[in-house]
Formats: structure tokens, sequence, C-alpha cells
């Protein structure tokens, strides 16, 4: 990841709560839920894209990547939004010799994410 693309995500929240709470046209018991359903499904989807960049397999790859996008912007989680989005036009450009490099980034941005959207749920 260039230093330009990973100075724009640290500039994008890691979750817009104010952009959720709209979304969801304010109802804040919907928005528990929906965070309590991410924050389980997730992992799973993320463990199933390092793998997926592990071997190798571009086209699972794509897959986790674009579900990855999907829910991150369904509950407005813009750096994690970002990530996905960088992978999808990596693999489109046939660039995928720093996929690896990827892994890190998701995981400290989800670590930051899982600490904020628990905060919510108390």
């Amino acid at each position: 990841m260039t230093d330009t693309k990973n100075k724009k995500e640290m500039g994008q929240p890691v979750f817009d709560y104010e952009d959720f709470l709209d979304r969801i046209d304010g109802d804040v018991v919907l928005l528990k839920e929906v965070i309590e359903i991410f924050l389980k499904d997730t992992p799973v989807l993320m463990a199933d894209l390092y793998s997926a960049i592990k071997s190798g397999d571009t086209e699972a790859v794509e897959r986790a990547a674009h579900t990855l996008k999907g829910a991150t912007a369904n509950i407005s989680a813009k750096r994690m939004q970002s990530l996905s989005q960088h992978i999808q036009l990596a693999l489109k450009e046939d660039d995928v010799t720093g996929l690896e490099s990827f892994i890190g980034h998701f995981k400290e941005n989800f670590k930051k994410l899982d600490q904020v959207l628990r905060d919510y749920l108390v």
C-alpha cells in the first residue's frame, strides 16, 4: 500500500456513527443489533480473506474483499471499507504482489473498530 493511500485511509473515521445512525433512521436498538452481528461475523470474513491471500486464490480474495467492503459499508466503517476497496482495485490491476501487506492493515484497523463498536454496545 502506498503512503498516499495509507494517509487517505487514516484520515477516514474508523466508524462514522452519525452516518450509520442516519442510514438506519436513528434507530439505536437496530444500531446495536447490527453491530453485534458485525462483530460476530466479521472475524470469519477476515479469516477467509487472509487465507485466500496466503494461498494466492485471487477469486476467493475478490469474493472476500467484496463481502467485507459491503459489510463495512453497511455500518459506516470507512477505513476498513477503503482497505477492502484497495484490495479489489489491486486485483483489477493484476497487482497481487502486495496483498499480504493488507493483512496487517486489516488486523490493526479491525482492532480499533472492534473497540469503538463495543463502546456503543454498553
